[in-house]
């Protein structure tokens, strides 16, 4: 069951890029973006039962939201996307510390911290007024839930905490290409780069639930 529900998330994430690669957001690009969203919720439902599994599907709908309201290009389409994705982290740090007994993180978390600081000084530059007080916000959230990845890693090792800190690690690129497309400038490529990082982080992320129990 695993390779095939395996194989019909990378089909379907190829077809959505693939679909969408001019970023028209043609109607296929529109099922198909939700429905790789959720088979990689089911691949998180396939791992054996735990908190950290039930958290992870609860972050995994709130990214789900996000998906769908960042395929329209409105301010309000934008801000409702990065308030889902927001929540969406903040309950995957939450998940991530399931299990976790010492919150001590390591030197070298130190470059997620600087990562995201400069991230973000950057693209509040580039933002209208209105959005750069949530930019910051969730740049910040962003690199807390990479440092959390860290801490599982780092107390858990394995699959779980392998897997938790390499997807969290491209849901940072994502969410950067993400983030410079929209405040610095369009970029050949770009919708490619920020699904196939994207899909590619919750897809670990939900992989690493099946290192529980």
């Amino acid at each position: 069951m695993l390779p095939v529900l395996l194989a019909a998330i990378a089909l379907c994430a190829v077809a959505a890029i693939v679909s969408d690669w001019n970023e028209a957001r043609t109607p296929l690009f529109k099922v198909l973006k939700p429905l790789t969203t959720i088979l990689i919720a089911a691949l998180a439902w396939s791992a054996p039962e735990s908190g950290y599994r039930d958290g992870l599907l609860l972050a995994l709908g709130l990214s789900l939201l996000g998906d769908i309201a960042l395929m329209y290009e409105s301010n309000g389409a934008f801000l409702a996307g990065l308030g889902s994705f927001l929540l969406a982290h903040l309950v995957f740090m939450l998940a991530f510390l399931h299990g976790v007994g010492h919150y001590t993180p390591p030197l070298w978390a130190a470059a997620f911290v600087l990562y995201g600081v400069a991230l973000g000084a950057v693209l509040v530059r580039r933002a209208d007024a209105p959005l750069r007080v949530p930019v910051v916000i969730y740049a910040l959230v962003l690199t807390g839930m990479a440092i959390t990845a860290l801490l599982r890693w780092q107390a858990l090792g394995g699959v779980t905490g392998g897997y938790a800190l390499a997807g969290a690690a491209l849901f940072v690129l994502s969410d950067s290409a993400l983030g410079i497309r929209r405040f610095v400038g369009r970029y050949r490529g770009a919708q490619g780069v920020i699904l196939s990082t994207y899909w590619g982080g919750i897809a670990c992320i939900a992989w690493s639930a099946q290192g529980v129990g």
